[in-house]
């Protein structure tokens, strides 16, 4: 039953990708939603075990490295951790797969796209199940490979094609991190499974270093600050792969490497530090970020980059808990916004701009009432899921973090959560419509297979942070800090103000209370493209011009070739071949001259 969990997906994957064209689009959206709800309801069946038994589970599958230097197994561990993680991927994809195959109905290649689905799904499963660093390489390698072919699965489109390889670039840089630790784990400790590392850990140097590259690999993965630019473009690929990305697969796995490797950052405080402030300045960043955007899915996006923020920076405050907790509970409210999302770029023949919105709660209330839940639950509005595991996340960064700074810091990122959540809300729904005729005359419902899928993520969105708590936390053991009570009530205060604002003095006042300079420098995501490709990309380049073009093609080579030797040799060809002039007196000459130097050398002997 543990194995099927992970091979399901795989068998969906090639049953899709290899039979589709005898499937049909039908059939092959059929088969790989079953099979990918099997492993969800076998993830809950999982999961009601190992909490039960209260113990972890190990398999060992066999051998796959073994020599003097390294033995590696090909092995599962299923604990708490990774049984929250498989109910998040499998659930979560499962609605993802449903969803897919009403909105994609009409693209020919729908089975080519459900098996990268599938594919997707069976990577992030084979990186939350390994029980070493390096099964959980193979899986997070697979995990940037698939999301490179959804990114990019609309080829013909040069910005998806932009983007996907984008994505795939950047996160190369975390994927270097992530093998350096990797590599410098086995070279420190001649081991790589996670049980014989954690045991054999002592406070040292090549902790820190070791925790500061698994830091990296997350920032990169995760879409942290300084390597988050790839997020917003991935919207390029459908709207379903958004939903898989942001909320399930693709962005967590950074989140749950630092989760999976807590016991390394115990013995690290530096990392810790590095990890909280990086958390903390993501939040902020994300949320300022989308305060301005226009695109519905880049407002979504930007609340997925600040969301990790949170997750991060609890990870800092020493409690992995509670980010694998708003993990959890951010995982449906935020599928719930992406594919609510979704449906209403449906209903608008595929109008993003939310200024060419508003007035659409007369044609969409149902999808109307879900977004409200998703934007409520994002907000942290108290008892939906997202107020539990914030909250949770607030009281312990005030109470544990050495600079408390960076809790008044998340509290206005809260704010301005609540502020941009419902700036979208306003914007889409409620302002004054700016649709089109034709978008008008076609406004309508979606069908119960785009529906169903958020009906279920919406009822996640409200009882999930209330149900999940013994499941996280054990009964009795769930961290309740002990704060002042102004500092338990200021993020509610603050996202309640947020909602309030966009109400009272309409969303637009960013726009209004701000210069444009500032405004732009919002809009455009704090110029972190126009640094890097105008200032670091233009000075790499110029770089690599005047080293490999100037000094060494034009340089060295050329000295050592068409200029140098080369030329060398011509010259002093030139000087000989001028000696043979065609005059019978200059033969004779040269004859007599070199008769007369022979002779006085033989006579010298």
């Amino acid at each position: 039953m543990y194995l099927l969990v992970i091979l399901i997906p795989l068998l969906s994957a090639v049953g899709s990708g290899l039979g589709g064209r005898y499937l049909g689009k039908k059939g092959a959206g059929l088969l790989s939603s079953v099979w990918v709800l099997a492993s969800s309801l076998l993830s809950f069946v999982l999961c009601y075990e190992i909490l039960i038994n209260g113990s972890t589970v190990y398999i060992e599958l066999g051998r796959w490295i073994e020599s003097d230097l390294l033995i590696t197994n090909f092995g599962l561990q299923f604990d708490m951790v990774t049984a929250v993680m498989l109910i998040v991927v499998t659930t979560i994809s499962g609605l993802v797969h449903v969803y897919s195959t009403s909105y994609m109905r009409e693209d020919p290649h729908l089975p080519r796209f459900m098996s990268y689905l599938s594919l997707f799904t069976f990577f992030m499963l084979v990186l939350v199940t390994s029980n070493n660093y390096v099964q959980l390489f193979i899986g997070w390698e697979g995990v940037g490979l698939c999301s490179y072919l959804l990114i990019n699965f609309w080829f013909t489109r040069i910005q998806a094609n932009k983007a996907a390889i984008k994505a795939m670039l950047i996160n190369r840089i975390g994927d270097i991190g992530l093998m350096l630790a990797i590599i410098l784990i086995w070279k420190e400790f001649g081991v790589v499974d996670y049980c014989s590392l954690f045991s054999a850990l002592s406070p040292s140097s090549a902790c820190t270093w070791i925790c500061i590259l698994l830091t990296i690999g997350a920032v990169g993965k995760s879409a942290q600050l300084g390597l988050h630019t790839w997020l917003p473009d991935a919207m390029e690929g459908p709207t379903p792969v958004s939903a898989l990305i942001h909320a399930a697969t693709m962005v967590t796995a950074g989140v749950f490497l630092i989760i999976r490797s807590a016991p390394l950052f115990d013995y690290s405080p530096t990392a810790t530090i590095i990890v909280g402030l990086v958390g903390s300045l993501t939040a902020f960043f994300a949320a300022t970020v989308g305060l301005v955007q226009s695109d519905i899915k880049k407002v979504i996006a930007y609340s997925t980059c600040s969301q990790l923020g949170y997750m991060v920076m609890a990870c800092g405050t020493y409690s992995c808990l509670s980010s694998l907790y708003h993990l959890l509970t951010h995982a449906f409210f935020k599928a719930l916004l992406f594919l609510g999302a979704g449906s209403i770029i449906h209903a608008l023949l595929d109008e993003q701009d939310l200024r060419k919105m508003g007035g659409i709660i007369r044609g969409l209330p149902l999808t109307y009432v879900l977004m409200l839940i998703g934007s409520l639950s994002l907000a942290g509005f108290p008892y939906l899921s997202g107020f539990y595991s914030k909250d949770l996340i607030l009281e312990l960064t005030y109470n544990n973090y050495c600079l408390i700074s960076i809790y008044w810091l998340a509290s206005i990122t809260a704010f301005l959560t609540a502020f941009y959540s419902f700036r979208l809300i306003y914007l889409s729904f409620v302002s004054k419509p700016n649709l089109t005729r034709i978008s008008a005359q076609h406004l309508q419902e979606a069908d119960w297979n785009l529906l169903a899928p958020l009906l279920v993520l919406a009822i996640g969105s409200i009882l999930v942070g209330y149900l999940a708590q013994n499941m996280v936390f054990a009964p009795g053991v769930r961290p309740l800090p002990l704060v002042p009570t102004i500092v338990s009530l200021a993020p509610v205060i603050m996202s309640v103000t947020g909602i309030l604002l966009v109400f009272i003095l309409r969303p637009y006042i960013i726009y209004y209370i701000t210069r444009p300079s500032i405004y732009g420098f919002l809009f455009y995501a704090w110029e972190f493209n126009q640094i890097a490709n105008y200032y670091i990309g233009s000075t790499v380049w110029k770089f690599g011009h005047i080293v490999s073009y100037r000094t060494i093609d034009r340089g060295v080579l050329e000295i050592l070739g068409p200029t140098g030797i080369a030329q060398f040799m011509v010259d002093r060809t030139k000087e000989l071949s001028s000696l043979q002039s065609g005059l019978l007196f200059n033969y004779a000459l040269m004859m007599l001259v070199g008769t007369a130097i022979a002779l006085k050398y033989l006579v010298l002997i």
